[in-house]
């Protein structure tokens, strides 16, 4: 069976950068594709690597015909194509509508057209290349997509703790609220602050900046946190852990912890008055305070010794050593692509786990690209001179 895995924009530009009056956010980040064949992985390949548009997030047209080239197959060879949702207004009414599956019905004539939730994608990509056979998985970022409660509403899904044992993956918390706007997020929330951070640190005015650059706040706050005193900045916390008898679960004899994000009451000219190396810190110290706090109160009965990090928030790196320094978890794993790059790969690995026998893996599994030959190498350098 060969299954590919499909992360980005389809019936819309994924890299409109702004919001558009009226009709949401456009942006897509990190598209790309993924193909296993007959449970074995060949190519898992971003769609900025043939396009050159960093974060492309349009639909990965170049990186799917690369990797059906590179596997001499076609089109109608394709048996399973999984997609990722993603939180973009349009996203959803695209799919509600059936265009989505139409147009891959049209691009893959004779596949079976499936969906994959954000976080169920991420948490699949990290645990299946744990090599744990039981853990935690938190899967965390900016936004989910789209999931529809049992009221009837659809909210936007933050994050989702599960659990994995053996090919299984548990949600544990599907109805413990953490939904809501985007900018009530985890990570929304710390690049909120790191944004403000880093354009002080710069000297940029307040509405400098592309989308481009906005991705890269979070990871560049991250490094300058090293330099701040958290200690000296006076703002309200932007995050509180709630345990709620309403949620306590009788099978665990134990409350689920709730970790809810507040919008930011500080007005924007004190943030940009503060130094911004002190803030950065700040933000960095809310991050890992609360992000620990959460998992340090994870009920006994489903805790694990090991925990998978997927999703954005998982390039925190600073606060994943602490999660072991802090012996909350004796192990803790982040796969190679845990932000939304890596979604296409969760998506098609989790496929393959529920339809084949054995799913197998590279053991470089950073390295899943193309074979290039000497004469390619030959040929770019000619090009490039």
């Amino acid at each position: 069976m060969n299954i590919l895995g499909i992360y980005g924009a389809i019936g819309w530009d994924g890299n409109i950068p702004h919001m558009v009056e009226r009709m949401g956010n456009f942006w897509v980040h990190g598209s790309g594709a993924t193909l296993i064949m007959n449970g074995k992985l060949k190519n898992a390949i971003n769609e900025e690597r043939f396009s050159r548009i960093k974060y492309d997030g349009a639909y990965p047209y170049l990186t799917i015909q690369t990797i059906l080239d590179n596997n001499k197959i076609t089109k109608h060879d394709i048996d399973v194509v999984v997609y990722v949702c993603s939180h973009i207004e349009v996203n959803l009414a695209l799919r509600q509508k059936g265009y989505i599956s139409a147009k891959l019905k049209e691009y893959f004539p004779n596949c079976t057209v499936e969906y994959l939730p954000h976080h169920v994608a991420h948490a699949a990509a990290t645990f299946y290349t744990s090599g744990f056979e039981e853990a935690n998985i938190l899967s965390f970022d900016g936004a989910g997509d789209h999931e529809l409660q049992d009221n009837g509403q659809l909210l936007i899904c933050h994050f989702k703790f599960l659990s994995g044992k053996g090919s299984t993956l548990i949600e544990h918390h599907s109805e413990f609220g953490h939904y809501g706007p985007m900018d009530n997020s985890f990570g929304n929330i710390y690049s909120y602050f790191s944004e403000f951070a880093y354009k002080k640190k710069m000297n940029l005015a307040p509405n400098t900046g592309n989308k481009i650059l906005e991705e890269s706040y979070p990871g560049r706050i991250m490094g300058l946190a090293a330099y701040g005193d958290h200690t000296k900045v006076d703002i309200p916390e932007i995050f509180t852990l709630e345990r709620n008898r309403q949620i306590y679960n009788e099978e665990w004899e134990e409350c689920f912890p709730q970790l809810r994000c507040q919008q930011p009451s500080t007005p924007s000219h004190e943030l940009t008055a503060l130094n911004p190396d002190d803030l950065a810190a700040w933000s960095q110290n809310q991050f890992e305070k609360f992000l620990l706090l959460f998992l340090d109160n994870i009920p006994k009965k489903i805790k694990r010794d090991n925990l998978c990090l997927g999703g954005g928030c998982a390039l925190n790196i600073l606060a994943n050593s602490k999660i072991i320094e802090q012996g909350i978890y004796k192990n803790v794993h982040v796969n190679t692509a845990p932000g939304d790059d890596g979604l296409h790969f969760g998506a098609a690995l989790a496929k393959s786990i529920e339809y084949e026998d054995t799913t197998t893996l590279p053991n470089d599994i950073g390295y899943l690209g193309i074979t290039y030959t000497d004469e390619d190498i030959e040929e770019a350098l000619c090009l490039n001179k």
